[in-house]
């Protein structure tokens, strides 16, 4: 049986959306749901009052009816999204980041809000889903918009950023099976800033303001784009492929073309991360600002 799809619940609107879209997504792959609960905000607190527990365990229990019924909500306007009832709850008496990050170790994607109940800003990313997209052991996705906001991108494509580096194929990799299981095309960004023009790597050359010179050097890019993604297209030919090569910041790149998407598809670290760097600047950036789902393949996957 393919592995659960965990579903991190915190009682917002945003958790809540994130239950409903990773309901559909699992159903997609075949995958059982399966929602959690920590309802234990600091590890000090079980040796300080045990007692304490008992009404965070009855908000966590209210968490997870919630996000039931918003799923049940939606599968009555989504066909493929599963049943409440076939949906599993858990309650965790442990703090939310180390729950989710051990469930993630045998999970087939970690899904989650961008933001906590508490979190006033809209768009901020929470610390839970920054501290899960540097250290998640499966496929994180970070859901920031509302219920009906997410359905009406059904049909729109996957975004994912490409750069040649061992990350980027992996997010390409699984940018290619997302649109195959949910029948949309998919857009494959290049951009790049950051190169004199002395370097003889195609992904990382910068035109100068000759616009031939600029042509000749996008034809070269292109065939440099399409060796990259042949096996790709091989192994999904149903996939309908637009790319997209730009001299531009690849964030902003990226955050253009996902205002019209229904999901982003990032690599844990690209061609500027240090071998330390978890999460790399472009990855980052996206997560913070892009309104559709982004999903961070972790480096290793």
């Amino acid at each position: 049986m393919t592995a659960s799809t965990i579903v991190g619940i915190d009682g917002s609107a945003t958790a809540r959306a994130a239950a409903c879209w990773a309901a559909r997504d699992a159903r997609l792959h075949g995958s059982p749901v399966e929602l959690i609960s920590a309802a234990c905000p600091s590890a000090g607190l079980v040796a300080e009052s045990p007692q304490a527990l008992e009404p965070l365990r009855r908000r966590a229990e209210q968490a997870l009816s919630a996000s039931r019924r918003a799923i049940a909500e939606s599968s009555g306007a989504v066909a493929e999204t599963p049943p409440a009832e076939s949906v599993a709850t858990r309650v965790e008496c442990a703090p939310p980041i180390p729950t989710l990050l051990d469930a993630s170790s045998a999970a087939r994607m970690l899904v989650v809000g961008n933001r906590g109940h508490r979190a006033g800003d809209p768009v901020v990313l929470g610390s839970v889903a920054v501290a899960l997209a540097e250290h998640c052991r499966c496929p994180l996705t970070v859901v920031r918009d509302p219920v009906p906001a997410v359905r009406e991108r059904m049909s729109a494509a996957v975004v994912v950023g490409v750069d040649g580096s061992p990350a980027s194929r992996r997010a390409a990799t699984a940018a290619f099976a997302e649109a195959a299981v949910r029948g949309v095309p998919l857009t494959v960004v290049h951009a790049w800033t950051d190169s004199d023009g002395t370097d003889r790597d195609p992904t990382t050359l910068s035109p100068d303001h000759d616009l031939v010179a600029w042509r000749r050097l996008r034809v070269r890019v292109a065939a440099w784009l399409d060796d990259e993604l042949s096996m790709l297209r091989q192994d999904h030919p149903a996939v309908r492929v637009r790319c997209s090569i730009v001299q531009d910041r690849p964030a902003r790149a990226l955050l253009d073309h996902a205002q019209a998407a229904q999901m982003v598809v990032v690599g844990a670290r690209g061609r500027g991360g240090f071998e330390r760097m978890l999460l790399g600047s472009t990855g980052l950036a996206v997560l913070q600002r892009a309104r559709c789902p982004v999903m961070v393949i972790p480096f290793g996957r």
